[in-house]
């Protein structure tokens, strides 16, 4: 690796080859066409003789910076020189886990549909409890059947609970076959490598045992709780979606290559903003308040240290390296008392011992409610911990009325590319906080409540922290969406609530395109999306906090009054859970 510095983002050069998993890798973000600015180099083969790129001899030694693919299962190839080796099948003794990368690399291209005919991981009970994949069928004394499976043999396996998988040559195929049908794995071996097996923990999604243990597996995994048998089919739908497809597994394969030569990829992109101001007039340029920004891009080396594992495990994507990472962790308890770690902790207003001081961002998705943006405005006046106001226009036919409210803060407008409820869920270039605060343009809200949100988002930065709390409710074998006004709730409206920013580029670059194309088609259910994301991500739930007394701004009542709209976000519900595999509202 010695034609990569540590000091540049990664960057690797694709030689070009007829294959799905060769062109997603050329599409990659890493990727660059020209071979002089590239430090790694990857190329492909479907033979035992692979044809070596004219880069091959380029440095020191052969092979030296090169990834070797062999996209044919049937063949073990070995390697010629230093290059990495990333095939399904190795011969005994040859896999170099420093160096190699034991997975499935013959994986079609994303197909936006599949995800109608992978099962619910709900159905506790299947009609097989176990089943032994095999290559071929063998004459044996134990109770469990076998199936055998020379190809993808998904369908066959949706039946059964536990997959068994022997190694063999095709132990990949029926490993991809047994997630896809969300049965869980049971690695008949101590020694077969498993895709990725130093970033992501198969013990999450799966079992390893020893073959001389078949007898006494049944009897053991009886013994697992339902919560259990749950979480070990959701992890593998995570797991699945990192080596699924051929896009899926370029991002998984360039950030595993990040890891092994710790070099950084790309912060995640963020979204240039097209800033207007009302009727040519320019606007709020006089504001006081002292601004704090949020430490954008300091995770971009400790991201494959310390959150690497946490990353790879909870599904978050691997195609840029963080801006701002929701599981920071806190400073100790006496941060405050020693230097180097006191300064930005004390000051007149403060939030807390354990870390710097920090803003937030309001964020107003607007289109023709003029007025009752200017009220928000007004009661944001002398707001403590605003750092700016942004106000993503969404009506393209005309431009913001009329003056507006000068503030402490800066006020700005974004044009926004489209009419769309997804604007309000962009990661723009200029939100400088980690504290993203979304409000529709007729939220109604008091200054202290929002401090108060403030403060309890900062110990709890990995929920969706609001006011208007919804469930959703079963009936009959059927879930619905519903306001009901108890102590019981799943998601708290993004109307006004409080949220990390890395949530922004999550939805904006991990979140369904299915769910985003119903989202546009339908003008609806973009929070009920993004409680969905952000309980997949961190398994936790959003938090409520109770309004002292309700306002509104004077804006008309908006899309919420339809008289379909709880039937439509009752499906969005049921399609979104349907797209993720489960509900992971909590």
């Amino acid at each position: 690796f010695s034609n990569c510095s540590p000091l540049k983002s990664l960057r690797i050069f694709v030689h070009p080859f007829d294959h799905p998993f060769a062109q997603a890798l050329s599409e990659h973000p890493a990727a660059t066409e020209d071979a002089q600015k590239a430090c790694l180099f990857i190329s492909f083969t479907n033979t035992e003789t692979p044809d070596y790129p004219p880069s091959w001899n380029s440095l020191s030694e052969p092979g030296m910076n090169h990834v070797l693919v062999n996209l044919n299962g049937e063949i073990s190839i070995t390697p010629k020189g230093k290059e990495m080796i990333v095939q399904a099948h190795f011969q005994k003794g040859a896999f170099r886990s420093n160096m190699d990368l034991s997975l499935s690399p013959d994986v079609d291209s994303f197909d936006n549909t599949t995800w109608q005919t992978r099962p619910s991981i709900m159905i506790l009970k299947r009609l097989n409890d176990y089943v032994l994949v095999v290559d071929f069928l063998d004459a044996h004394d134990s109770k469990i059947p076998q199936i055998q499976c020379f190809d993808d043999c998904f369908t066959s396996l949706l039946s059964s609970s536990y997959c068994l998988l022997p190694p063999s040559r095709t132990f990949h195929t029926r490993l991809l076959s047994a997630l896809r049908a969300a049965c869980i794995p049971v690695v008949l071996s101590t020694t077969q490598p498993l895709p990725f097996q130093d970033l992501l923990d198969w013990r999450l999604a799966s079992f390893r045992f020893a073959p001389s243990m078949i007898p006494c597996i049944p009897e053991m995994l009886e013994e697992l709780d339902k919560e259990d048998v749950l979480e070990l089919r959701r992890r593998g739908k995570v797991f699945l979606a990192r080596i699924d497809d051929a896009q899926a597994l370029s991002k998984s394969l360039v950030a595993a290559l990040f890891e092994r030569v710790q070099i950084s990829l790309e912060l995640f992109p963020e979204v240039k903003s097209n800033l207007i101001v009302p009727n040519g007039e320019n606007t709020n340029t006089t504001f006081t308040s002292p601004r704090i920004q949020s430490r954008t891009g300091k995770y971009k080396y400790t991201s494959n240290n310390l959150y690497s594992r946490v990353r790879w495990n909870s599904g978050r994507d691997l195609a840029y390296s963080p801006r701002s990472l929701h599981d920071a962790p806190p400073m100790p308890g006496d941060a405050a008392m020693y230097e180097g770690t006191r300064e930005n902790i004390i000051g007149p207003i403060r939030l807390g011992l354990t870390r710097d001081a920090e803003q937030f961002t309001v964020i107003i998705l607007a289109y023709n409610r003029d007025e009752g943006v200017k009220n928000i405005i007004d009661t944001l006046r002398d707001c403590p911990h605003l750092n700016k106001v942004l106000i993503v226009w969404g009506n393209l036919e005309r431009r913001p009325n009329g003056a507006w409210p000068e503030i402490h803060v800066p006020v700005e407008f974004i044009l926004a590319e489209r009419d769309s409820l997804l604007s309000r869920f962009v990661p723009y270039h200029r939100i400088e906080t980690d504290a993203v605060v979304s409000m529709d343009d007729d939220a109604g809200l008091g200054q202290q409540e929002l401090i108060f949100a403030f403060r309890m988002w900062r110990e709890n930065r990995d929920r969706i922290v609001g006011f208007a709390e919804r469930l959703h409710r079963i009936n009959k074998g059927q879930v619905y969406y519903e306001r009901i006004f108890t102590c019981q709730y799943s998601m708290v409206l993004t109307s006004f609530a409080i949220f990390h920013k890395e949530f922004l580029y999550e939805f904006t670059y991990n979140q369904h395109p299915s769910i985003l194309e119903h989202i546009d088609a339908n003008f609806n259910c973009e929070d009920i999306a993004m409680n969905f994301l952000i309980s997949h991500l961190t398994r936790r739930p959003p938090l409520k906090i109770l309004k002292k007394e309700s306002k509104r701004n004077g804006s008309k009542k908006g899309l919420s009054v339809r008289p379909d709209h709880e039937t439509k976000r009752s499906e969005c519900i049921r399609l979104f859970a349907q797209i993720y595999g489960y509900n992971p509202l909590l």
